[in-house]
């Protein structure tokens, strides 16, 4: 999906995170990043990407290539670009920005950590039974996910994990409005894709390639984030050697609904920066 697409500066890729899609970004949010370029790319078995196979392996390396292999598609293989990854998007992010650390001129991470790991909330539990319970416990992800978007207003008592007050948050207009554009995408997702990524990533650690990345890195979450917690984002800023820290306050897991003002103010600030030669941002 793209936005200003012939549009000057260095172009944006959006990356979503687990469960979702590329309809995870609500077209209205995306003026923080500035009139640039926008593209908005899937991850691996998330609709309208392929489902991967029950018996394949995800990796970093494997995350990495498969962002790259859509970026190169979109802006060719040499372009630079900046990174935005959104939870397990910001983990796929920083796994791409270890790639090719000479064409990512800044990274946003919003609600990622240094592991895959979770540590509260169905994700949690999802983890411990692809993991615990082999392909049996994979299995029963499927119908589970299944049950959770059978409807909208279902689905709405399930979202409520992910965020600090649900009851405000979904009664606001604005998520009334983004619930039936994202929804549709996520009732496509393949079950046994996600049974593979909870197996996997509760393994990835991504502290050995983190250093490597100098690129100008804004590292997001909320203070009131059930699956982040404010340590584990403190650890994740203390490995780039090019960091800041924007903690929402009031938030969850979906900053950009539920503090906008904060949020918007943290990615423009760093964004009115983004894109120059990396030795022109210094955030230490």
């Amino acid at each position: 999906m793209a936005f200003n697409e012939n549009a000057p500066g260095t172009p944006v890729v959006l990356i979503h995170g687990l469960l979702c899609s590329i309809y995870f970004w609500w077209p209205a949010h995306l003026s923080v990043f500035g009139n640039r370029p926008i593209f908005i790319i899937g991850l691996p078995g998330h609709y309208p990407s392929a489902a991967i196979s029950p018996s394949s392996r995800l990796s970093a390396d494997s995350l990495a290539a498969a962002v790259i292999e859509q970026v190169n598609y979109l802006l060719g293989p040499t372009a630079p670009f900046i990174l935005v990854g959104h939870s397990t998007g910001a983990h796929a992010g920083i796994a791409a920005a270890a790639t090719t650390p000479d064409r990512v001129q800044g990274l946003i991470s919003i609600g990622g950590a240094v592991t895959g790991k979770e540590e509260g909330g169905i994700y949690a539990a999802f983890q411990w039974m692809a993991n615990k319970l082999g392909a049996f416990g994979r299995a029963l992800i499927s119908p589970a996910l299944r049950a959770s978007s059978l409807t909208l207003g279902i689905h709405k008592m399930f979202i409520g994990d992910v965020l600090a007050e649900p009851k405000k948050i979904v009664k606001k207009p604005e998520f009334q409005a983004y619930l039936p554009y994202y929804f549709p995408a996520l009732r496509k997702i393949s079950g046994s894709s996600m049974g593979v990524y909870f197996r996997d990533l509760a393994n990835m650690d991504l502290s050995d390639i983190i250093p490597s990345i100098r690129c100008p890195v804004l590292v997001m979450c909320g203070n009131r984030d059930p699956y982040v917690a404010i340590w584990r984002t403190e650890e994740l800023a203390s490995l780039f050697p090019n960091s800041r820290i924007a903690v929402i306050e009031g938030s969850g897991h979906m900053p950009m609904f539920e503090n906008w003002p904060q949020y918007q103010a943290a990615i423009e600030t760093f964004m009115a920066k983004a894109g120059r030669k990396n030795d022109q941002v210094a955030y230490a």
